[in-house]
């Protein structure tokens, strides 16, 4: 199937080391001392951002990754490795180590992170150059990782995102998963971290995010009143992660756009599918919304069964 050129994008973000497990039986004997026996541990590159930025390259996007690393061997390691999957890396070095993360997979389909990102938490808005990023004709800033610096998310992001759309790029973010959400929503940090995302709304052209997170942002008991909320506070289009279900997209004074999933045989691998699906959607710029969906939800089937190398393992 042929395709219009791509969007070169500029993705800003998380990048890290991730060791990850094969699926592991959720046992409570995982929480006393012993040791459990698994098929399989490997490395990979980590980080939203990062993940999304090399399987948009791998989708021939023309891809710029900003994020932060340490002085380290380690932080180096990561650069090649962009490079070396098509990505182009615009690195700030920090002061703090390079982070890592364990990625435990259960064999229920759930996952859980163990994160320490120290070099990660200490990007901000000055590391990104977007005059230079809009001179080499990026069209699209996608803010993934919102959460997760302390001086992006008090007024860096939003400093990011408005340089972007005075240099006449397209904007968009992930609201994924916050550390802080485990406190529940009513507490008084995780309303505060969500008004402060809440200000970047209007800023943005799309807003991605699975059905849970984006209920859970807004506060709402279903997707219809989340969108609701959404667009109340500014956001224009929100493109619905709907698991099995497929993806939508919802836009403000427009009917909504549902699209089944793809079928998938077998599943070989399921960390990283909203990264993929994310990549996918802003390398295919230019299409009619539900034809754009559907090919997002190709890839995102591709990925599952390990047909598709979109994130591949760490050299």
């Amino acid at each position: 199937m042929e395709h219009s050129p791509p969007t070169s994008i500029a993705v800003v973000g998380n990048i890290n080391l991730d060791v990850k497990t094969a699926p592991v039986p959720p046992d409570p004997r995982l929480f006393r001392d012993g040791e459990t026996s698994i098929a399989e541990i490997y490395e990979a590159i980590g980080g939203g951002g990062a993940n999304t930025a090399i399987a948009a390259a791998s989708l021939q996007g023309h891809v710029t990754f900003c994020g932060a690393v340490g002085d380290d061997t380690l932080g180096a390691r990561l650069r090649q490795f962009l490079a070396h999957c098509g990505v182009t890396p615009c690195l700030a070095v920090k002061p703090a180590p390079t982070g890592r993360s364990i990625a435990l997979s259960w064999d229920q389909h759930q996952r859980h992170f163990v994160s320490c990102l120290p070099s990660a938490a200490l990007l901000e808005a000055d590391d990104v150059d977007v005059a230079a990023l809009a001179g080499a004709g990026c069209r699209h800033l996608y803010r993934a990782d919102v959460w997760f610096a302390p001086r992006m998310l008090a007024e860096g992001n939003l400093r990011l995102l408005s340089d972007a759309r005075s240099h006449g790029m397209e904007t968009s973010i992930d609201v994924n998963w916050d550390p802080h959400w485990h406190a529940g929503r009513d507490d008084p940090d995780v309303q505060e971290r969500i008004a402060t995302v809440t200000r970047l709304l209007p800023l943005l052209t799309y807003v991605h995010g699975n059905e849970w997170e984006l209920r859970f942002f807004a506060g709402a008991e279903s997707l219809d009143d989340a969108a609701n909320w959404f667009f109340a506070h500014g956001a224009k289009t929100l493109i619905v992660h709907l698991g099995a279900g497929g993806s939508a997209a919802l836009q403000t004074g427009a009917e909504a756009v549902y699209v089944p999933a793809a079928a998938v045989e077998r599943v070989a691998c399921e960390a990283g599918t909203g990264d993929v699906f994310t990549a996918a959607f802003l390398v295919r710029d230019g299409m009619e919304t539900r034809r754009r969906l559907a090919e997002c939800n190709a890839v995102a089937a591709a990925h599952l069964s390990g047909s598709g190398r979109f994130i591949p393992r760490l050299e």
